[in-house]
């Protein structure tokens, strides 16, 4: 099975500082490549501002690379003033242009990240969104539109491209379960999720979803979506091998190693001896060996190696 290990450019920073002179890349034997649709530019100090103009504040960093957003755009309700971005058709290309041109012989995938609840409520302001959602439904529901109809734009202009997956990241879920609840999720989120995923189904191409949090509610609506692949598959909330026997016909899962629990306090032999835990479970195809998110500094590198060492011994490669 194939394995993926997705790290921060902090974590790149250390690895580069202990091990200068050698491809973090090429030492983890990546699976997959992803360009993503994402260009901030900085304002002011520790302060970015994205295609969308939404503003993230990076000055509380503890090793990611995202930022906490900051003055939404309709803040005050309602759309006022404010207009939607064209498609960056030029920086489009360029990242286009990165798995075109890749000769590894890797998964390549266009990302789209913050892609719609996140959007939405990064526009909006998290409470005021799902405030929203109960008090003012057909505001929503015109957000979502809007948003959406960007997406399909840009994805009109790539999908023609050489790759083989589109990436959407959208969070849905806390801790506990999905943040709005199925009802909301199911009248709000997923017809317009819909929308984007056969967009993508009808070009011949892969989808695979990021969502963090306890979703299992509405995992088996996947497949009905069009999600192939779902990302990231937390082992503090899921019970593995059931939701492999439940969902394993018809989703690939993508994940399985924690990021919060485990990873930062984990030996490199722990690590390896887990991942053969997981890998186990999750035999008979359908499955990507992957942390639940990408690495921070908190992660020793040797557990990054582990993660690989095992991958390889269990395809029997060494």
């Amino acid at each position: 099975m194939p394995w993926q290990v997705n790290y921060t450019s902090v974590y790149k920073d250390m690895f580069d500082r202990f091990y200068p002179g050698r491809d973090i890349e090429t030492e983890f034997e990546n699976h997959i490549l992803m360009a993503k649709y994402k260009k901030n530019h900085e304002i002011e100090k520790n302060t970015e501002v994205d295609i969308f103009g939404l503003k993230w504040d990076k000055s509380g960093e503890d090793g990611g690379d995202i930022g906490i957003p900051i003055d939404p755009p309709l803040a005050g309700g309602g759309f006022g003033t404010y207009k939607f971005p064209d498609i960056d058709k030029e920086f489009a290309l360029q990242q286009i242009k990165k798995l075109e041109n890749d000769d590894r012989d890797r998964f390549r995938v266009f990302g789209l990240t913050f892609t719609l609840y996140e959007r939405a409520w990064g526009l909006r302001g998290m409470e005021d969104f799902l405030a929203d959602m109960l008090l003012e439904p057909k505001f929503v529901h015109e957000l979502m539109e809007r948003i959406v109809e960007h997406h399909l734009k840009l994805l009109d202009f790539v999908l023609p491209y050489d790759f083989d997956a589109v990436y959407f990241g959208d969070d849905w879920g806390s801790q506990r379960g999905l943040i709005m609840g199925p009802d909301l999720w199911r009248s709000m989120i997923k017809p317009y999720m819909k929308k984007l995923c056969e967009k993508v189904k009808n070009s011949g191409k892969i989808v695979i979803l990021h969502c963090c949090g306890y979703i299992e509610e509405i995992l088996g609506e996947f497949s009905e979506i069009g999600v192939d692949c779902w990302n990231t598959v937390q082992p503090e909330l899921y019970d593995l091998k059931k939701i492999k026997e439940e969902f394993g016909r018809d989703l690939c899962f993508y994940g399985g190693i924690s990021n919060q629990g485990f990873l930062p306090y984990a030996t490199p032999e722990e690590t390896y001896k887990k991942c053969l835990e997981v890998l186990d479970i999750m035999s008979g195809g359908g499955y990507i060996l992957s942390p639940t998110h990408s690495l921070t500094p908190d992660i020793p590198i040797e557990n990054a190696h582990a993660i690989v060492r095992a991958a390889r011994d269990h395809a029997g490669l060494l």
